[in-house]
């Protein structure tokens, strides 16, 4: 088609400006699709190591129904449970699960290796008075650390922890009380806010439960 001034305009194609434009737009909606897509392969990997911890409290279970006792953590990276406990029977003694001995995968879905902290006087034969004591109390709480308020704390004397430091290393004070190797944990909701940020995944088993099971299984305490 002819313009007033005679000049004729190309039909098919697109100018510069478009082209830009256009790549804008596709630059947004990739965008907005990644974003929950890195968030859903992120909620996958936490579901895996979710029941990857579950499958560990049932195996330690399944280890004190087999030995009246708690393993003691793997402390030279072998994947067996050690003889003896470095930090006697009145402290917590923390370390890697021993998941070879558990018959488990020893890294989360992140590659990363689990902690594991355990009561030390759940390391020798188990009866029904068994309890930690001082020092030996694994408490869990929400804040960072064992003294805030009592509705802060999730679980007090449990008989044994283990953690997932999730997929980010957080610099928060909460994330800190999972790794200073100490009886305190914190188990609290997912936040990338700072200063609270934390993404670790805890799993515990009480003395009560691991004492039913164990009467279950027709173990004398």
């Amino acid at each position: 088609m002819s313009t007033p001034c005679g000049w004729t305009r190309a039909q098919g194609g697109f100018s510069l400006v478009e082209v830009a434009i256009a790549m804008v737009i596709v630059g947004l909606l990739v965008g907005g699709l990644l974003m929950p897509l890195s968030a859903q392969v992120e909620q996958g990997q936490r579901d895996e190591t979710a029941a990857a911890l579950d499958a560990i409290r049932e195996a330690l279970i399944g280890y004190a129904i087999a030995n009246r006792r708690l393993p003691c953590p793997d402390a030279n990276g072998n994947g067996l449970a050690d003889d003896a406990c470095p930090a006697g029977a009145n402290r917590v003694n923390i370390g890697a699960p021993p998941l070879a001995s558990l018959g488990l995968e020893r890294l989360d879905a992140w590659g990363n290796a689990y902690r594991y902290a355990v009561n030390g006087a759940y390391t020798g034969p188990i009866a029904f008075n068994t309890a930690g004591s001082g020092n030996g109390v694994i408490e869990v709480w929400q804040t960072a650390n064992c003294a805030g308020a009592a509705g802060d704390r999730v679980a007090v004397n449990v008989a044994a922890l283990v953690v997932s430091g999730g997929k980010t290393r957080y610099p928060s004070a909460l994330e800190a009380e999972n790794r200073d190797n100490d009886r305190c944990f914190v188990s609290a909701g997912y936040s990338t806010l700072s200063p609270l940020q934390i993404d670790d995944l805890v799993r515990w088993l009480s003395p009560d439960r691991l004492k039913a099971r164990l009467a279950a299984a027709g173990r004398p305490l």
